[in-house]
């Protein structure tokens, strides 16, 4: 499955570069596509390298970086949304629909989408982000969807997941529902098992679960025909 790795025009923790300099080279290695949306340039060039994409209107753009610039470096820069900044779509939107349509994948990793103490509208904007992606796939069920970071992963999970423990430290799992029909059919390596449990959208109680200390994975798979569900690692 070809996935796009997007980076957002929002948090990074510039303490932990080398995490996202990780990130990028990984793609790169791949041949993965790298879509920056506007400002999110900004963490590239503090890694010393280039996206595949540039896209949105760039009213964020960093005063030192030229468009020519990044031209003339490789970088497939979307002129058509240059200064749009009344256009009807978000430049994440932009991102999303340029990977699905454009570039065919069924699979995204959002990078800068966790918040701050105050951009708590940009960070569920993102949340819909995923789901927009499902929503336009070709394959739902095959879609993939994560929001990752340096020290926690949020997925879009529409079938079945498989999540690696980061370290020996407490981890946690969270569930989240949007809608009423959220059925998990099993789950392994967890504290509180959750097979065969309804996902209430109404009732947090399927949150900070814990990995099991001698599980090394936590695998969690939904009943064919339940609608997605939001799955939170923290670590």
């Amino acid at each position: 499955m070809k996935t796009a790795s997007i980076f957002l025009n929002g948090y990074y923790n510039f303490d932990q570069i080398r995490f996202y300099r990780n990130e990028i080279e990984s793609a790169l290695t791949q041949n993965l596509p790298l879509i920056c949306v506007d400002g999110g340039i900004h963490i590239f060039q503090m890694c010393d390298l280039v996206p595949t994409v540039l896209i949105g209107d760039l009213d964020s753009m960093p005063d030192f970086t030229t468009i020519d610039e990044l031209k003339q470096s490789g970088v497939n820069v979307i002129d058509k949304w240059i200064g749009q900044t009344d256009k009807d779509y978000t430049d994440g939107q932009l991102a999303i629909m340029y990977a699905l349509r454009e570039l065919g994948c069924n699979g995204i990793i959002i990078y800068g989408g966790f918040p701050t103490s105050f951009d708590v509208d940009h960070f569920l904007g993102n949340l819909k982000l995923m789901r927009l992606g499902f929503c336009m796939s070709l394959v739902p069920s095959n879609f993939r969807a994560e929001m990752r970071d340096v020290f926690q992963s949020m997925y879009f999970v529409t079938s079945r997941l498989e999540i690696d423990r980061k370290n020996e430290k407490l981890q946690y799992i969270s569930l989240i529902a949007e809608h009423g029909n959220v059925n998990v059919k099993s789950s392994t390596g967890l504290r509180w098992d959750v097979s065969n449990m309804w996902i209430d959208p109404d009732q947090p109680n399927a949150l900070r679960n814990e990995f099991i200390s001698e599980f090394n994975k936590v695998i969690i798979e939904l009943v064919e025909g339940s609608d997605p569900v939001y799955v939170i690692h923290n670590w």
